[in-house]
């Protein structure tokens, strides 16, 4: 009876346990059901009406209508071409029609609805149309309104199409450029044109038109992204006479890719690329739609557009800040000097000994094989500072001289290995410089370690500034892991903050040499001179003062500079203080100094 009573207990619970899972579970699916449909309405496009009209004096080849629209949150434009075959007095063969959007992408339609292969989505698109009709403008962005240009170009009946062999795009006249932004250049990829209707023949005009390319770039003021700024700087390139005036042309290209353009990045700063298409044989020429790209990203990380990288910029204060007390009192030894020109020659050997290899390697191992170079220079560079003084300041002035000539190249033409041969040039030209330096070091008393503290200032000031005054280094680097970088353009022009990076640096160097000149301790490790380790032996007069001497920019007391420019043998010189003409011995006068400085501070 007990078993029986429990059983009847276990299945009462058992059916109120599926009841109120069964609620339970009715309640929750009308909370989706109400959230979903109730507080998430679903959208529906906003549609609008802008007429394009073609004017009467129409312009062939030329922009007809120019206007700047706001596409409103998930909207639908309707844009209609209005009096094309009534004006164009059968003159015109096919109007382009453009759109221009600011920060985000658009789509343009040959279709009242997204329909494949015929539409076109980013932010500078354009249709063909041969006749009166409408396109739409899609913004799909459910809470912003897009500012867009809308234009009207109107080509004439000998004019060739752009993107009308395209093999890249949807639609099959594309008359966009492909462009692809990678972490090193930029990649601009033009598709296919075909020659105008009246010549194409059957069943069209690709692969035997003779067609000529011609590619255009425009640079965008630096750390100026404004819409009206961009506006401006397409309108610079929408047809073939602004782009000759405003733009400059790009003749470097792959040997077996005529039509692909690569161009380097230039921080803070956006590009406006353009291709015209020629048909020399018709005479006829046409634009495809210009394509825009910032070299970073403004509007999700505005500090990398500015450089400001924190801890690079902390070090590059520190360098500056120990290379102007290497100007100013010339404190670091010659094997310092040397143990850090013999790392960067022996980076740069390596860097070139890779490219003579040429072969394709992952750029870890590039880093570790640059590191490797470097490691295995500065071991070099400290044995020539400790043993081999002389050699040291040769090689340090070698060094100098291939950095003058690298940095000089790359801000005359930019990209210099677009130029053959140019490694041997800048070698020579560095050995030259050197050898320069290295005879008149000596002569006009200006000591090593100027030189030396300069370079380190150079790219010290550079990297504050965030300038492009270090980019012939860069370049130097990236040929090595970017293919056929030889074809890479990159602008040479400074703008105002690589103009601003060099004021500094001219006015840093400035007040440096004249504190070096003025307030330059009594006493200080000579350029000339070297640290004395045991393996090294004493002065032979055993006379240490022999060893520190005055090291000034014209240090017309430093004995040794002129011992040695006359080959160890004293010189009488004349001094003059006022009215009194006396002759004297730079080496009495050398001492005699030091004897009151001593006597002074006792």
């Amino acid at each position: 009876m007990m078993a029986r009573n429990g059983v009847r207990c276990f299945v009462w619970f058992l059916c109120l346990f599926v009841f109120f899972a069964l609620t339970v579970s009715v309640s929750i699916a009308n909370d989706v059901s109400h959230i979903s449909g109730t507080e998430q309405p679903k959208l529906e496009l906003v549609r609008e009406v802008v007429e394009l009209t073609v004017p009467v004096a129409l312009k062939p080849n030329d922009i007809n209508d120019y206007r700047e629209i706001t596409l409103q949150p998930y909207s639908n434009t309707r844009i209609h071409i209005a009096n094309l075959t009534k004006n164009d007095a059968q003159s015109i063969g096919y109007a382009l029609v453009q759109l221009n959007a600011f920060e985000y992408n658009v789509t343009l339609s040959y279709n009242s609805s997204i329909i494949e292969g015929g539409h076109l989505t980013g932010q500078n698109v354009g249709l063909l149309m041969y006749g009166d009709g409408d396109l739409y403008a899609f913004n799909l962005n459910p809470h912003q309104a897009v500012w867009v240009s809308l234009v009207l170009m109107l080509y004439n009946t000998s004019a060739p199409i752009p993107g009308g062999c395209n093999l890249e795009f949807p639609v099959e006249v594309s008359p966009i450029l492909n462009l692809t932004l990678t972490p090193e250049i930029i990649i601009v990829d033009t598709p296919a044109a075909s020659v105008a209707k009246p010549f194409q023949g059957s069943p069209n005009g690709c692969g035997k038109a003779r067609l000529e390319y011609e590619s255009y770039y425009y640079i965008m003021p630096t750390h100026d992204f404004s819409q009206r700024t961009y506006f401006a700087a397409i309108n610079r390139l929408l047809s073939y006479t602004a782009a000759k005036l405003s733009g400059r042309q790009n003749t470097l290209h792959a040997p077996l890719l005529p039509n692909r353009h690569k161009y380097g990045r230039i921080t803070g700063r956006g590009m406006v690329f353009v291709t015209a298409v020629i048909d020399p044989v018709h005479r006829g020429f046409a634009l495809y739609v210009p394509a825009h790209t910032y070299s970073c990203k403004p509007f999700l990380n505005l500090a990398g557009c500015y450089g400001l990288n924190i801890p690079l910029r902390v070090f590059a204060i520190l360098l500056t800040i120990v290379a102007v007390l290497e100007v100013i009192i010339g404190w670091l030894p010659l094997f310092v000097k040397c143990l850090a020109a013999g790392g960067v020659m022996g980076a740069f050997g390596t860097v070139e000994a890779l490219n003579v290899l040429d072969k394709p390697l992952d750029l870890e191992w590039i880093v570790l094989f640059i590191v490797g170079g470097a490691i295995v220079g500065c071991i070099v560079g400290l044995l020539m500072g400790l043993f081999a003084p002389v050699a040291g300041r040769i090689f340090c002035s070698f060094m100098t001289g291939y950095l003058i000539c690298l940095t000089l190249f790359g801000m005359i033409n930019g990209n210099i290995y677009t130029l053959p041969n140019i490694s041997w040039y800048v070698a020579l030209g560095g050995m030259l410089i050197g050898a320069i330096l290295t005879v008149a070091l000596p002569i006009i008393l200006i000591t090593r370690s100027v030189i030396f503290g300069a370079i380190c200032i150079f790219y010290g000031v550079n990297a504050v500034f965030g300038a492009r005054l270090d980019y012939p280094l860069r370049h130097f680097v990236r040929r090595l892991y970017v293919e056929n970088y030889e074809r890479v353009y990159s602008d040479p022009s400074l703008d105002a903050n690589d103009c601003l990076a060099l004021a500094a640096f001219t006015f840093t160097m400035a007040v440096t040499l004249f504190m070096r000149s003025r307030y330059q301790s009594d006493e200080v490790q000579d350029d000339y001179s070297r640290i004395e380790f045991p393996c090294q032996g004493r002065p032979a007069n055993g006379d240490d003062e022999d060893r520190i001497e005055r090291s000034t920019v014209i240090a017309a007391d430093d004995t040794a500079a002129y011992q040695r420019f006359v080959n160890e043998q004293p010189i009488i010189t004349r001094w003059t203080n006022g009215d009194d003409d006396v002759f004297e011995s730079p080496e009495s006068n050398s001492r005699f100094y030091r004897l009151l400085r001593r006597n002074a501070r006792r």
